[in-house]
């Protein structure tokens, strides 16, 4: 293994553009992803690095990034990359904002998160989106715009992806309160 990685950087150093068609860029950004699937989030945050170097203008580099450091558990880092690859985006992203709504719910933003989480239940008609809606808003103080969403996905047709008994449950929990 460490005799393939010597030889992609030889590769890379001697063999610089356009070599089989494939740019450096290309390169830097399939070397990322190849060390972001083994776990190995330095080096694929370097790799992504040198990409944006070549095109800053590519979302795909800076979403990346905002994933290795998520996985990395570094939350401020993320989000600024997460929304760096939002803006360059044409339109929005519906894994990256259901990252960043994640990330601010598990930092306990929950005003953030209530933002993100009603740009996406506009986009895609999700149980498990609605369930962090309806608990962000909760924890803002929102109840009856929670029972609202609950309500509102109850109706829909939509279940395949959230257990029903837990959703019910919690909403049970909001009509007390």
């Amino acid at each position: 293994m460490k005799t393939l990685r010597i030889l992609l950087v030889i590769f890379t150093l001697f063999f610089n553009n356009n070599l089989f068609g494939k740019s450096t860029y290309s390169i830097y950004i399939s070397e990322g992803m190849s060390f972001y699937k083994l776990g190995e989030y330095d080096k694929a945050i370097q790799n992504f690095e040198k990409a944006i170097e070549l095109n800053p203008n590519d979302p795909l580099p800076y979403r990346m990034i905002g994933l290795s450091y998520y996985r990395k558990e570094q939350l401020n880092y993320a989000i600024e990359y997460l929304c760096k690859s939002m803006i360059l985006e044409k339109e929005d992203n519906i894994i990256t904002l259901s990252i960043i709504g994640n990330i601010y719910y598990k930092q306990k933003k929950y005003n953030n998160s209530v933002i993100v989480y009603e740009r996406l239940i506009t986009m895609t008609n999700s149980g498990f989106i609605s369930y962090r809606l309806m608990n962000s808003l909760e924890k803002v103080g929102k109840l009856e715009e929670a029972v609202k969403v609950g309500e509102k996905f109850l109706s829909s047709p939509t279940w395949e992806d959230f257990d029903q008994k837990t959703f019910k449950s919690y909403l049970r929990t909001l009509y007390v309160k």
